[in-house]
């Protein structure tokens, strides 16, 4: 049976995993999966490594790949969209972040202020920025490389500190001792959509098969179970 390799970014892995243990069942498929941050994605969408059948990645960065022929812009399927959020360590106290001034005051109380180098970490950065108080917090804050470094290091911090990732991520990743205090507050809540789309259109039929799939109302179910709507 054929194997389908498989490139997805880390914040819907949760979903796609289902997704992926479902169709082996129904099809006898297997997949070769790998999970990366958007960064590393990209260097080997520029060639540096081999690329999967299917990428899933953030919708614009999709739409830039197509236009430059690096995936078949016509194969690209919806995954679902993904909140970015406001994590902390179990047992740590709730930081505020009900508004926007709220959110604020939380960041210039924290003893460190903790978020990733992946997409959701570049509009953490535009966020902080945007709520005046990066320079005075920027001795405080710490980038992990990945959502799993992330959330080890939420998990194993210590004080007051405050950690921001895309929700799914956070709770897949709840074995680190991380907890999701919430969304962010109304005016600065992000959002990002996935999409799956073949490198090659002349993929096998199981290959595109599980696009297919990603389109059916069950998959929509798997999906919606754990947080990508």
């Amino acid at each position: 049976m054929t194997e389908i390799s498989l490139i997805s970014a880390g914040a819907p892995q949760s979903g796609v995993v289902a997704c992926m243990e479902t169709y082996m069942t129904d099809t006898g498929a297997r997949f070769d999966p790998s999970y990366m941050t958007s960064p590393e994605i990209r260097k080997v969408m520029e060639g540096e490594g081999d690329k999967p059948d299917i990428l899933v990645a953030p919708g614009p960065h999709m739409e830039e790949y197509g236009a430059a022929g690096l995936l078949d812009s016509g194969s690209l399927v919806r995954v679902g969209d993904v909140e970015a959020g406001v994590a902390v360590r179990v047992g740590a106290e709730f930081p505020d972040v009900s508004s926007e001034q709220a959110l604020r005051d939380s960041l210039l109380s924290a003893e460190c202020v903790l978020y990733n180098e992946a997409i959701s970490g570049q509009y953490i950065e535009k966020m902080i920025e945007g709520l005046g108080v990066a320079n005075q917090i920027a001795h405080k804050t710490e980038r992990l490389p990945s959502a799993a470094k992330l959330m080890e290091r939420i998990g194993n911090g210590q004080g007051k500190e405050i950690g921001f990732g895309q929700i799914p991520a956070i709770k897949r990743l709840s074995e680190h001792g991380v907890v999701v205090v919430g969304p962010l507050p109304d005016g600065l809540r992000k959002t990002t959509t996935y999409v799956a789309g073949l490198i090659d259109p002349r993929a096998s039929r199981v290959v595109k098969g599980f696009l297919g799939f990603l389109e059916t109302p069950r998959a929509r179910e798997i999906l919606n179970a754990v947080g990508i709507t």
